[in-house]
């Protein structure tokens, strides 16, 4: 470990980690040469660093309404007794394949449930998935999610593929973030596997800095097999939580023809405060984004993945600023969204660090 880093708080956190099964420090030796990059030009707190490594205030700052599993998961598990199919939407669901992961993010919304599962790869539900999706037809699209479903071997990935498109399936998507923890993960294997079954390729890419050289190789790589590329992400404090770095991110995307699909309102998860933005700040954010660059930039989800569903601004029924409570409603169920207090929100100053050299 570079003497730059604080030992003392990784020892810290890996106690809390044991001690309420969160996600344990894994970086890639990928990831870890841009972090070393970022911490030895502004010190430990920037945005790369803090999508991996455990912040002083990701131990101390506490929010309100925090949660282990905020979107409620166990409540969109239409097949009893199994945690691997996940449906919430009524054309939609998803398949956990694996609860391994390539590096495990800071703000991962499901820390909790793969923290505490030892298992690799899901053996035992795909019969499971395949009777299910029988049953119902109006179903369309399968997502292939994790852990990083990116890990999954292509023979086990295409017996998946095979068998969700003989009942008939039409649409696959797997999302994976190995693309900038670890783009040699995306094998020619994989890709070709992916370009036979059409099959969705959705990142989840955070800042623009991620995107190297390396990682425009493989996109480009991607792009050559005609694999139809997307981008997904939510918007954290600290990492992401500013007009400029959004439209530089969204740009880079563009120009790399991935389409950005969706951007997230922060998870209310366990230890999630020291990502939280007040939603006031996240639409004074987006809105500039929108009024500031070019359509092909902006047109784009403004979301929060929430038990009902994903709400939009226009799915705001009441907005109670003085209890801090946004209450959603879709499709007539209303959700009360706990916002995050102005005043335990702090802006980094560390976000376009290269920029300001």
């Amino acid at each position: 470990m570079s003497n730059n880093y604080d030992q003392t708080l990784f020892d810290r956190f890996k106690c809390v980690a044991e001690e309420n099964h969160l996600l344990p420090t894994m970086v890639t030796d990928f990831y870890k040469k841009k972090v070393d990059e970022e911490v030895a030009a502004v010190g430990i707190g920037g945005p790369l660093y803090k999508c991996v490594y455990p912040t002083e205030e990701k131990l101390t700052l506490f929010g309100p309404g925090e949660v282990e599993d905020f979107v409620q998961e166990y409540n969109h598990y239409p097949v009893a007794g199994n945690t691997d199919i996940v449906r919430q939407y009524p054309n939609r669901l998803l398949f956990m394949t694996t609860e391994a992961c390539v590096c495990n993010c800071s703000y991962c919304f499901r820390t909790i449930k793969l923290a505490e599962s030892d298992n690799i790869v899901i053996e035992d539900s795909l019969d499971l998935l395949i009777d299910y999706l029988k049953e119902h037809p109006e179903l369309e699209e399968v997502i292939i999610s994790g852990g990083d479903p990116a890990l999954v071997s292509p023979k086990r990935l295409r017996t998946i593929f095979e068998r969700v498109r003989e009942v008939g399936v039409p649409y696959l998507r797997l999302h994976t973030r190995s693309i900038v923890y670890n783009p040699e993960v995306l094998t020619e294997e994989l890709l070709d596997l992916l370009a036979e079954f059409d099959v969705r390729l959705v990142f989840h890419i955070m800042h623009p800095y991620e995107i190297c050289d390396v990682v425009r190789a493989k996109i480009n790589q991607i792009r050559e097999k005609n694999i139809r590329m997307y981008n997904q992400n939510p918007i954290l404090a600290g990492i992401n939580d500013d007009p400029l770095v959004l439209k530089k991110l969204f740009t880079e995307l563009d120009n790399l023809r991935v389409r950005q699909m969706s951007i997230f309102t922060p998870d209310i998860i366990a230890y999630s405060a020291s990502f939280r933005i007040p939603y006031k700040r996240i639409c004074e954010i987006f809105d500039w984004v929108n009024y500031n660059s070019s359509a092909w930039v902006n047109s784009i989800r403004l979301v929060s993945a929430i038990p009902p569903g994903k709400g939009r601004r226009e799915n705001i029924k009441r907005w109670d600023k003085e209890k801090g409570i946004i209450t959603f409603e879709i499709n007539g169920v209303e959700f009360d969204y706990v916002d995050f207090p102005e005043e335990l929100y702090k802006k980094s100053d560390k976000l376009l660090w290269k920029e300001n050299l």
